[in-house]
């Protein structure tokens, strides 16, 4: 009964949604994405760059190849981005003492602390904006981050377990005028 969707003109297809949430959401998403990284960008990290540093910080230390699976890249690809970050000073690699033919990536002081200027500043914007908001967008950004966590975990690629919380999450973002109660 569905018949195939024409394909437009010069373009790709319309999405399959009738009212193109998720080709809305999917823009929303990269451009929230693309704003966040502007502190990485300063420290000359690149998306890939970044995503290695975190997968390292939660489950160090790695393998490259285990490095590569979490990332969703291949070996070669994973080689060289480590060979990158170990001339910056972010990674060291070290014998693995359970296989001497392999080896095992952590991060260094430097790495850490890099990675956490990074996680900081961005958060800091990330937070105040966020801080902006009136009441009811709040609110409703605070529901939706549940489901959007979710929908991230689904296509996230990598076969890492996720990293054990390090506190307890709230949906409270901010206090409300005349009171502090969590929303």
């Amino acid at each position: 009964m569905n018949a195939p969707l024409p394909e437009a003109p010069g373009g790709p297809p319309p999405p399959p949604d009738g009212d193109g949430t998720a080709a809305r959401l999917r823009t929303a998403v990269l451009r929230l994405a693309h704003g966040l990284r502007a502190p990485a960008e300063r420290h000359d990290l690149t998306p890939s760059r970044l995503t290695a540093l975190g997968v390292l910080s939660t489950h160090q230390p790695l393998r490259v190849g285990d490095l590569a699976r979490g990332m969703g890249i291949s070996m070669p690809t994973a080689s060289r981005l480590v060979d990158i970050l170990v001339a910056a000073g972010f990674v060291d690699r070290r014998p693995d003492p359970q296989d001497q033919r392999a080896c095992l990536l952590a991060l260094t002081p430097a790495g850490t602390a890099v990675l956490d200027s990074v996680r900081r500043e961005s958060l800091q914007d990330l937070a105040a904006r966020i801080a902006a908001l009136p009441d009811d967008q709040l609110d409703v950004l605070a529901a939706a981050v549940p489901l959007l966590d979710s929908l991230a975990r689904q296509l996230a690629p990598g076969d890492l377990p996720p990293p054990e919380p390090a506190t307890r999450p709230t949906n409270r973002l901010r206090p409300r005028a005349g009171g502090d109660r969590p929303r």
